[in-house]
């Protein structure tokens, strides 16, 4: 059974999903749909590939995976569709795809040629997407429904940098996670590399500061704050047992929020 998942930040409370879901069913009525999330922070394209680059390799290659966010065309923002590492992608080339695969190439990307429907209300995901998908779906290739492009559109402010005289790895929170968990753009790599078995200072907003990383959460005592590289690889500051909806998360408690910096000093 063909599988398309969806990842949007459309949120739960309006029509968008559910008609996106009809449009898909319309066409084709033996797909799987999964969501992997509509709750994506509005156009926080860092936050979506942060989300979709963690989840989409857990499913069967053939994959064809629909993204929505910031997604309305512009003269700078083409629609595009792309095959990396086994796996469709259907979305606005905003950069994300240049976040998400950073050390994968794309097998083949092309810019879709799809005429949305209506003019009055901007709506790709639904008239764009869905038929792109389903063409995949179809077994169809990518040549059919747009022109071949060489290189996806890059964004190169989120990512981690290392300072001159490698004194200071500087990098920015992307993701807090339901548990109030806050997540940087430093991962578990290059950190290594760039340590090399000198001793270091975590310094977070509001001066404070973390001395080690730990392996999990239990290794401290329940409402303390720890640092460790989560599953995904990146640097993660958290509160054992902590719930940003009881305002105790590391993110609430510590007052960080997206796009706060984060650094690591080499002393």
């Amino acid at each position: 059974m063909a599988i398309i998942t969806l990842t949007t930040d459309y949120g739960n409370k309006d029509y968008f999903t559910a008609a996106i879901k009809g449009a898909i069913l319309s066409e084709a009525p033996e797909v799987q749909i999964i969501d992997i999330s509509h709750q994506i922070s509005p156009f926080n394209i860092q936050e979506g590939a942060y989300i979709l680059k963690n989840a989409y390799h857990h499913f069967p290659e053939g994959t064809i995976h629909m993204i929505g966010i910031d997604a309305e065309a512009t003269k700078t923002k083409q629609h595009i569709a792309c095959k990396v590492n086994g796996h469709f992608f259907i979305g606005p080339d905003t950069g994300i795809f240049s976040l998400m695969f950073q050390n994968l190439k794309a097998e083949q990307i092309i810019a879709l040629n799809i005429n949305q429907e209506s003019d009055s209300i901007p709506f790709p995901m639904k008239d764009v997407f869905v038929k792109a998908a389903c063409h995949l779906n179809r077994g169809g290739t990518l040549g059919v429904i747009g022109r071949q492009i060489n290189q996806l559109k890059e964004v190169k402010d989120f990512q981690p940098t290392l300072s001159a005289d490698r004194k200071i790895l500087s990098g920015q929170v992307i993701y807090i996670d339901h548990y109030g968990n806050v997540i940087s753009n430093i991962t578990e790599k290059f950190f290594k590399e760039s340590v090399a078995g000198k001793t270091y200072e975590i310094r977070l907003p509001r001066r404070n500061k973390i001395t080690n990383l730990h392996k999990s959460y239990s290794q401290v005592p329940e409402g303390e704050m720890l640092a460790l590289f989560n599953s995904a690889g990146h640097l993660e500051i958290a509160i054992n047992k902590g719930d940003a909806n009881l305002s105790n998360g590391a993110s609430g408690l510590l007052g960080i929020k997206v796009k706060d910096r984060i650094s690591i000093e080499f002393l």
